[in-house]
């Protein structure tokens, strides 16, 4: 996928979430079933005495720091996230919960498009990375390698990343928000210019690159549909990806949703 490809789609996601901030952080106000199993695998690869530092990419509204704070772990968190108006509503439950960190805006795309590789704006090591709800907006092979092998370098000792796929193109709820052309030419709430712009790049998709439409569009106070590219992350991609990385998988599991199986996670730290 060239360049100016990645770009278009990261404003078009950008922009996404610019419109629909207030209903997607009205929409994830609750702790994933998933993460009910992370602190398992907090006890048993990272050291008690530690105050744990995480680094939680794509915090949207920090949700997962108040989930650690409900169980009780020691921790000090850092969150990035590329939207102006989730990275507020972070920063409002980072002092409303009085939890120890910060959030900070990085756009890890726009990096990446900069300087062919992400760097981080981070001096510090972590001892427990989290990747929610991000892979399936990262556009191209390149850029998912160039994520997944720029990780390690955040990784402390004795160290885990906890990463999640969403698995949006297997479930009828939001595969039926899936947008080809026909369905972008009979919306009339996509303008002439959007129209054009989006045919462009759904010229330039691959297998599974897709454009879907908010499931909340016709409750928001927006008249303008609000669209998003998302990857369908598959299994056999995930694990090529994390092998290249140097990564090692410690567990992988299915959670979420009615079905449980919204999500695969992947519980990963460094290949010895």
């Amino acid at each position: 996928m060239q360049k100016r490809i990645i770009k278009e789609i990261n404003q078009l996601n950008k922009s996404f979430y610019q419109n629909v901030a207030s209903d997607f952080n009205e929409s994830r106000q609750y702790f994933w079933q998933g993460w009910q199993k992370i602190p398992q695998y907090l006890k048993k690869n990272i050291k008690k005495q530690k105050k744990i530092k995480v680094l939680d990419i794509a915090c949207g509204n920090a949700r997962f720091a108040t989930f650690l704070k409900s169980q009780k772990i020691d921790f000090q968190y850092c969150g990035l996230d590329s939207s102006q108006p989730l990275l507020k509503i972070a920063q409002e439950t980072i002092a409303k919960e009085k939890i120890l960190g910060q959030a900070i805006n990085f756009d890890l795309v726009a990096d990446y498009l900069k300087h062919d590789k992400i760097s981080w704006p981070l001096a510090q090591q972590f001892h427990l990375i989290t990747v929610f709800g991000l892979t399936h907006h990262l556009a191209s092979h390149d850029l998912r390698l160039a994520f997944f092998q720029s990780l390690s370098e955040l990784l402390a000792d004795d160290a885990l990343i906890i990463i999640s796929n969403w698995q949006f193109a297997q479930d009828p709820r939001f595969a039926k928000n899936i947008l080809n052309w026909q369905k972008i030419q009979e919306n009339p709430q996509i303008n002439p210019i959007q129209k054009i712009q989006l045919k462009n790049l759904l010229k330039n998709f691959s297998d599974h690159d897709y454009l879907l439409d908010w499931r909340k569009t016709e409750l928001s106070q927006s008249k303008q549909a609000s669209i998003r590219y998302c990857y369908d992350l598959s299994e056999q991609e995930s694990l090529a990806l994390i092998k290249q990385s140097g990564l090692a998988v410690v567990a992988s599991f299915f959670a979420d949703g009615k079905s449980q199986k919204l999500n695969q996670y992947f519980v990963l730290k460094k290949a010895v």
